[in-house]
């Protein structure tokens, strides 16, 4: 399955799964120490600041995470990432000599949190790995990454041959590769073109691209942390001159592919010639644990969900992912999805906010199973904001409110740079929800509570759009 991998050193990625090393070396408090300690060294590096977010409390945060899964620690990390570290850090110049400094950095907080000589040399040494494998550009930065914004293009060339790739135009995709062939120097920009080319059905820009040297093998995101290969996405479309295509230029199989096309024979023989592949790791991303049982659930494949759980269990192995899984699973709304994972053994306590809270059958079944919508405010970006084309949904409301969300849980903000957190109400607020203001304030939500920075709801309502009804929902809030 190396062909799916776009970091070296695969050792380096997983080295502690399994191991006690976390709670040799101390557990999560010697974990946090070390990483605030490195995040402290990184603040005033004026080399390596600029490559990290304005604010470093979530980035932070986010690295003990997967420090804590990376040492041997649970999957927190899996469980809640969104791309592979390939694809976060791929925009970002690093060179060898900030991979170097970043380095120090690490090794300095490490001599200071941890007091075992062993240890320390074992976690530097598989960290040097890893860090050194993120090295994308030599001293003189490309054109790609000269202007880095996290996950962002910001390459005109590249942005554009996104469009150029799906619409097939292969005369001006082919201009701008000459003129910059920088666009291709991201292998996961190419296989996304690659891939945009394969599911628009066009065959010449596939063509195209594999004579400029694109991976045929590289998997490209089709939603977060499942990356399907271009042959996958050909047989997914039916585009079978694009697949005969492909195979020609060696596309090569894969269980992930299978399981995600519920391709129960050629999964059948999968599993037979290697039995642990029902949970192997997918090497496209990196050091997190998607298995081929997660490809089955984006795929929305029962059978060949329970063909990989009926592997898995005959191993009498533990399935891993399985909160993330079942998490899919109900977001898919898929009844059978979530039976057969619950019937493996899949807890529902960490699933979260989700509209599960209204499916007449997940609901019940999710709750027996431990699932509750978490008090970390998270129910209100879902369901409070105006965001991403969001209306007032007052039973979405009350259904979160039923299942463990209270008025009082509060959300980061982000308001413009105050940050801070601020309630359900605030946000309702400021979208214009009338039904779901109606809703909050009978559970109990105070219209007077400040968010984090002081301001009631009604000072949030200043900064809702033209179209919100600002004179009902004042009147809501008000109790006139």
């Amino acid at each position: 399955m190396e062909h799916r991998s776009f970091l070296p050193h695969r050792e380096a990625q997983r080295p502690f799964v399994g191991s006690d090393l976390l709670e040799r070396i101390g557990g999560r408090a010697t974990l946090d120490t070390l990483i605030d300690g490195l995040y402290r060294r990184i603040e005033t590096d004026p080399a390596l600041r600029p490559l990290f977010g304005r604010n470093l409390e979530g980035e932070r945060e986010a690295q003990k995470r997967f420090f804590c899964e990376w040492l041997g620690g649970d999957a927190v990390y899996s469980a809640r990432a969104h791309l592979p570290l390939k694809h976060r850090h791929d925009l970002l110049p690093i060179t060898a000599a900030l991979a170097q400094r970043w380095l120090e950095h690490f090794e300095a907080s490490l001599e200071r949190a941890v007091s075992e000589g062993l240890a320390r040399r074992l976690i530097l040494e598989n960290v040097r790995q890893f860090a050194f494998s993120l090295v994308n550009e030599g001293e003189q930065i490309s054109a790609l990454r000269a202007h880095p914004h996290g996950t962002c293009l910001r390459y005109e060339p590249a942005s554009a041959s996104l469009g150029l790739a799906r619409r097939g135009d292969v005369s001006q995709l082919q201009q701008l590769l000459e003129r910059a062939p920088d666009v291709l120097s991201s292998a996961p920009h190419a296989a996304h073109l690659l891939q945009l080319a394969t599911l628009n059905g066009r065959i010449s820009t596939v063509e195209l691209l594999l004579d400029h040297g694109v991976d045929v093998n590289r998997p490209s995101p089709i939603e977060p942390l499942i990356l399907v290969s271009a042959l996958c996405a050909a047989r997914a479309r039916g585009r079978k001159a694009i697949e005969s295509l492909l195979l020609e230029r060696g596309a090569r199989e894969d269980i992930f592919t299978h399981a995600f096309l519920g391709d129960l024979s050629r999964l059948e023989l999968d599993l037979t010639s290697d039995p642990a592949s029902a949970q192997a790791s997918d090497p496209a991303v990196d050091a997190l644990e998607i298995t081929p049982l997660h490809h089955a659930v984006a795929g929305e494949r029962p059978a060949a969900l329970s063909l990989l759980l009926r592997a898995a269990s005959a191993r009498g192995a533990r399935i891993l992912g399985s909160g993330r899984a079942l998490r899919d699973a109900a977001t898919r709304e898929n009844v059978a999805l979530v039976r057969l994972l619950l019937e493996h053994g899949a807890s529902g306590a960490g699933i979260g906010a989700g509209r599960w809270v209204l499916h007449p059958e997940l609901a019940p079944l999710l709750t027996r199973a431990g699932a509750s919508v978490e008090r970390n405010g998270a129910w209100i970006g879902l369901s409070c904001t105006g965001n991403q084309g969001r209306k007032d949904d007052p039973e979405y409301v009350k259904a979160l409110l039923a299942h463990g969300a209270r008025v009082d849980d509060k959300r980061l903000s982000g308001q413009g740079n105050d940050g801070g957190q601020a309630t359900a109400l605030h946000y309702a607020a400021k979208a214009g929800f009338v039904k779901s203001i109606a809703v909050l304030l009978d559970a109990g939500a105070d219209p007077s509570a400040p968010d984090d920075n002081g301001l009631t709801p009604l000072d949030w309502l200043e900064r809702a759009t033209k179209s919100v009804d600002r004179a009902q929902v004042r009147r809501l809030l008000l109790n006139k």
